[in-house]
């Protein structure tokens, strides 16, 4: 991997979340950071692409060219690195033509809509050499940062033990728009919530506490409206989980309880506690994405630290250039953090803070959630990662032919 003054930069996909990707690459043009152009971007709606292009030409002065495949944006133009924000089952095929040319990836989780997509994907890549990075950005909220520090730097709750992350609550979901509807169905998705946000909470639990050694999980689908199928699928009744419960058992030796339900009517939960042996940290984030906003530490004595005295402390440890690097521009947002990385790491051929391989464990980890149920059973996310285990994810891959 070569060193680039100004890394070309394309956008492929031009729906939701890349709607946040982009406000990162303004913030960054904004701040003065001028590493990067975005000479292309990619949809196979034409009005999104070009709603895109407007954006781009109002925050750099230039419009990039728009197109509806990637072949075509591959043929036609010259770039360095792509940054894919298209559906789960999407993220093989954008990423596979590009890497093959030698084309630098950041990839939205879970990086491919199956183990089997994954491993695709990061085979392309060492074949050609091109970097694969993952948009995990929960992990770099500063929230997150302080929370690894405190419980494995300083050891604030002592040796963890277990933890409870329970979210029950009657949510409705807009299944009749697109961003939700690919959502519902486990060819277009890969699963419901458990792999879409679950991945953010897979990723900063095997990030902090290591990896599981096996999973059990129980899960239901309630409610089962008819949806109207993209890419082709026509319509056809949701299929994807809405509530589960399943059992985390780390290879530390700790114990987690991890809970969701969007169908859950009456009283609400909303708990996400930590217990060490010295204290716990008791999680303000009430979604998947531990950590984000910090936890509160209670030590065993009854004394009560605020995240923003841990915070405080935190931060006051970090070097000037630690800082910077953890929190460039003084830029207080983790996905222009993770667009800025994405950037640094193709302009001076470094490996990205998350890689792909990250995503491949939290991606496992999630499967072995699905493939528990399947098979009525604990299992191991070594053996979801290594294809010993797939019954769950044959259907998805047979039909896309990964």
């Amino acid at each position: 991997m070569k060193n680039r003054d100004q890394v070309k930069l394309a956008i492929i996909g031009c729906g939701g979340i890349a709607g946040a990707h982009l406000s990162g690459y303004e913030s960054l043009l904004e701040a003065g950071y001028e590493k990067f152009r975005l000479p292309a971007v990619c949809d196979t709606n034409r009005e999104n692409a070009e709603a895109f292009a407007q954006r781009i030409e109002q925050a750099s002065g230039q419009r990039p060219a728009a197109f509806a495949s990637v072949e075509d944006m591959l043929k036609n133009s010259q770039i360095d690195a792509a940054d894919i924000c298209v559906p789960h089952a999407f993220h093989h095929t954008a990423a596979i033509p590009c890497l093959r040319e030698g084309i630098n990836v950041m990839i939205e989780k879970p990086g491919g809509i199956t183990v089997k997509a994954g491993k695709k994907i990061m085979a392309a890549a060492e074949g050609s050499g091109a970097i694969v990075a993952t948009a995990e950005q929960v992990r770099r909220t500063k929230g997150a940062r302080v929370m690894q520090w405190a419980i494995n730097e300083k050891r604030m709750i002592g040796e963890p033990r277990f933890f409870t992350m329970e979210v029950m609550s009657h949510d409705e979901f807009a299944w009749d728009e697109y961003k939700f509807a690919w959502r519902g169905l486990k060819l277009l998705g890969g699963g419901g919530m458990l792999l879409d946000a679950g991945a953010h909470f897979a990723d900063m639990m095997l990030h902090v506490f290591g990896p599981v050694a096996e999973v059990s999980c129980d899960m239901r689908t309630f409610y089962t409206p008819t949806l109207d199928g993209p890419a082709g699928l026509g319509k056809q009744p949701l299929d994807v989980e809405d509530t589960w419960l399943a059992t985390l058992r780390f290879e530390s030796g700790l114990m987690g309880h991890w809970s969701w339900s969007r169908e859950a009517y009456g009283h609400k939960v909303r708990t996400g506690v930590y217990y060490g042996a010295e204290g716990s940290l008791q999680d303000r984030q009430e979604w998947m994405h531990p950590f984000q906003f910090g936890a509160d530490l209670m030590l065993k004595d009854g004394t009560e630290i605020p995240y923003e005295q841990l915070e405080e402390q935190y931060m006051a440890t970090l070097s000037e250039p630690q800082a910077q690097r953890l929190f460039p521009l003084g830029l207080d947002d983790a996905i222009t953090h993770e667009c800025w990385d994405f950037v640094e790491a193709v302009a001076e051929g470094r490996p990205p803070e998350v890689d792909g391989e990250a995503a491949l464990q939290a991606k496992a980890l999630c499967y072995a959630s699905y493939e528990s149920n399947l098979a009525g059973k604990p299992i191991r996310p070594a053996d979801v990662k290594s294809g010993k285990v797939n019954a769950y994810q044959q259907p998805i891959d047979e039909y896309w032919g990964i």
